[in-house]
């Protein structure tokens, strides 16, 4: 079992282990901030003496001229890292969330059409998540026509004004994770058109979007922003199984796994396909700026290991 140790021990086990203090005392600030766990044990990883010759024991050993400051630079990348990528994830979010509700408004335009299962997948496979969506949906409406306990007061003074609660308004209280399976049991025509306005709105002609395609991009966004909204480990993060994406990837004229295999760089590149040209082009100019910056904190060695953790070049 772990037992407590105070800042000075800890510094001294990673000394033990051959990490450099080049700053004991600066390290000491770092650790008072910075959860010991979060921050050795979540990017230690690149730097570990793995040559069975210099580690014939296999001990938790760092390779000769690991810093203290080289696993504080690959933290920082991260959480730079997370919050780049979670403004991404989040605009994406924000965009499927809209063309959703306009695309279903637009189809069954009556009062609360989004209660009926009619207006949804006729597929079986759909029927328990449909349910739970159309549930979540009436619950929020039924909690916000009561005048007390009331969760979003937005909605219960929109509802007061207007005398009912729009998908287009109750949308924006779904999770990202609610939104997904809202698109997956719709019905294929919806979720064609939906995936359109995406393809259309990325400004590449060349490049179609099918539904499951959209599917796909889901699936990893929705694990993504997670990782990133609870500042855990995100560059080295990577799906279970790969995505169905062979015919996208290669449209973006990428390498056979680039995309499919669901890595950090996978996300980037799909992210092309959800966004408008002039943020995207923002982004990924802002994650040049910061993969050089890693670049010059690091020794080679670690930092391509973190790319290629990452599914970079």
């Amino acid at each position: 079992m772990k037992s407590f140790a105070t800042h000075d021990e800890q510094l001294a086990i990673l000394k033990s282990r051959g990490l450099v203090m080049e700053d004991e005392a600066a390290a000491r600030r770092v650790l008072s901030r910075d959860n010991y766990y979060a921050l050795i044990d979540g990017y230690k990883e690149p730097f570990l003496e793995r040559d069975e010759t210099k580690n014939p024991y296999g001990e938790e050993l760092y390779e000769a001229g690991t810093t203290f400051n080289h696993i504080l630079a690959l933290y920082q990348f991260d959480r730079k890292l997370r919050l780049l990528m979670l403004g991404e994830l989040l605009k994406f979010e924000r965009s499927i969330k809209s063309k959703l509700a306009y695309r279903f408004s637009e189809r069954f335009p009556a009062v609360d059409s989004f209660l009926d299962n009619a207006n949804y997948s006729s597929e079986e496979v759909h029927f328990h998540e449909r349910d739970r969506i159309t549930a979540t949906l009436n619950n929020l409406i039924e909690s916000h026509k009561k005048r007390h306990r009331v969760r979003y007061p937005e909605l219960r003074e929109f509802y007061e004004k207007h005398k009912n609660l729009p998908l287009w308004v109750l949308v924006n209280y779904l999770s990202l994770g609610q939104t997904t399976n809202f698109y997956t049991v719709s019905d294929q025509d919806l979720r064609t058109r939906i995936a359109q306005d995406f393809a259309k709105e990325a400004g590449d002609s060349s490049i179609t979007l099918s539904a499951a395609e959209l599917d796909e991009i889901l699936s990893i966004a929705f694990p993504f922003r997670n990782k990133a909204a609870h500042e855990e480990v995100l560059y080295s993060f990577r799906l279970r199984s790969p995505l169905e994406l062979g015919q996208l990837e290669a449209q973006l004229d990428q390498e056979k796994g680039r995309i499919t295999q669901g890595t950090t760089a996978s996300l980037v590149k799909l992210l092309k396909v959800v966004s408008p040209p002039d943020e995207y082009e923002m982004f990924t100019r802002e994650l040049l700026e910061l993969i050089r910056s890693l670049e010059e904190a690091l020794p080679v060695g670690p930092y391509v290991k973190v790319m290629k953790e990452a599914g970079f070049r």
